[in-house]
């Protein structure tokens, strides 16, 4: 009985902490901010490492019930919402989303929302999301106010995730593990704050691969490229996911396989061929390699090279070359992986590298790893889960200033914990 009612009580702090922070905690209040994560984290370790007899049922319930609770809330780490909301009301008014600047556009159209142009976080910059996002957008902007909007983008958002606690549960299960392991991503505080508080559509890139890793259990290799090609669709990056499928498949296989993924990838690029979205999401892209820089590791040792012998930043040669070696290194990785090693061991390490080799890595990114903890031997996904959470500690009321120091104590932190498990692993 006496567990039980801790059980209670750390699970109701858990919950009334998700509130704080989601609902009245802003971003630059540094302190409130990054203690209520540490107790919310404190609590999420606690209930890991209680030995209690969770059923997978449960614990998806609790998932969705811990998300729920913030079906109300108005984003407060992130304005990518209010982006979302300006596209989707731009293409119901026949505007094409892609071909504008904000900036220049509210000049020109009056109709345009004052209200929610004063909330983007990039007017400066085109849009860059594709297509069947902008599908999500439409239907959210199709209601008047931007609250009505953030719940409809919202309940989408928890669709993914109630298919991701579903689908890892049953990968658990195939690989005859226990019910708890499906907490490490159900309660992750990270997960829950990025994806349904700040409403980041990586919900949407780790739903879908992880039904493409269910199917290809199953065998249902069609299947499996779809549900592949669907999470591309989201976000372009996890194309480097194809690379992990060599070798789990015969090669006629494999080539087939990735002709669906991409297949599905275009067709959902069709609908907006006749939009300008090659020039601007292209110029957006353009923009992502060579002037967007936070949170990187390889690339900021790089820089101050850079720094060094020409005295100025060269991240417009050195941020897509670094990319492009991370792309490489993927490719190779994959190449020589040992057939024996699993699909999801194989797509963490390649997410792993892309986020080293990356000039920009925002927490939400790495969270495609968190998932993947769940399926593999390897957790220090969920150790960076708590040390990214510190790079909000750089904003403030007046705008943003990076500390090096904790983005130096970060890296060495997962990488050190990283090679740690990987040695002990080979042991």
């Amino acid at each position: 009985m006496i567990a039980q009612s801790r059980h209670r009580i750390v699970l109701i702090l858990f919950g009334l902490l998700l509130i704080s922070i989601s609902y009245f905690t802003a971003r630059h209040d540094s302190v409130a901010l990054i203690t209520q994560y540490i107790l919310l984290f404190s609590a999420y370790a606690w209930l890991l490492f209680q030995k209690t007899g969770w059923n997978f049922k449960q614990l998806i319930w609790l998932g969705i019930g811990f998300r729920i609770l913030l079906l109300l809330a108005t984003p407060n780490l992130s304005e990518d919402v209010f982006r979302f909301i300006w596209d989707g009301r731009l293409w119901l008014q026949g505007i094409d989303a892609y071909a504008y600047l904000p900036n220049d556009l509210i000049k020109t159209n009056p109709e345009v929302s004052e209200k929610l142009f004063k909330l983007l976080n990039s007017p400066g910059y085109y849009t860059i999301y594709p297509p069947i996002n902008q599908l999500i957008f439409v239907i959210a902007a199709s209601v008047t106010s931007i609250k009505g909007s953030i719940i409809i983008i919202r309940l989408f958002i928890l669709a993914a995730e109630v298919i991701s606690l579903i689908t890892l549960s049953k990968l658990i299960q195939a690989r005859n593990g226990e019910a708890k392991a499906l907490m490490l991503y159900a309660l992750n505080p990270l997960v829950i704050l990025e994806l349904t508080s700040n409403l980041h559509f990586e919900a949407f890139v780790i739903c879908f691969l992880l039904l493409a890793i269910y199917y290809l259990d199953q065998n249902k290799k069609i299947k499996s490229a779809v549900a592949l090609g669907l999470s591309i669709s989201f976000k372009i990056i996890p194309i480097i996911w194809l690379a992990t499928f060599f070798k789990k498949i015969n090669l006629k296989a494999y080539v087939f396989f990735v002709l669906v993924a991409l297949a599905i990838a275009l067709v959902t690029f069709l609908p907006l061929l006749q939009t300008s979205i090659f020039q601007g999401g292209g110029a957006s892209a353009k923009l992502y390699f060579q002037t967007f820089e936070f949170n990187a590791s390889i690339y900021y040792l790089v820089r101050e090279v850079g720094y060094w012998s020409k005295g100025y930043n060269i991240i417009q040669t050195a941020g897509p070359l670094i990319s492009l070696i991370g792309f490489a290194l993927i490719g190779l990785y994959n190449l020589f992986a040992s057939k024996k090693t699993s699909i999801s061991e194989r797509a963490l390490w390649s997410w792993f590298i892309y986020c080293l080799f990356a000039t920009t890595i925002h927490p939400w990114y790495i969270l495609p790893m968190v998932a993947l903890s769940v399926l593999t031997n390897y957790k220090f996904p969920l150790l960076w889960s708590f040390l990214i959470f510190f790079t909000y500690l750089g904003y403030s009321a007046n705008g943003f200033s990076e500390n090096l120091w904790i983005t130096a104590v970060e890296y060495i932190s997962v990488i050190s914990f990283a090679v740690f498990e990987i040695i002990k692993g080979r042991k």
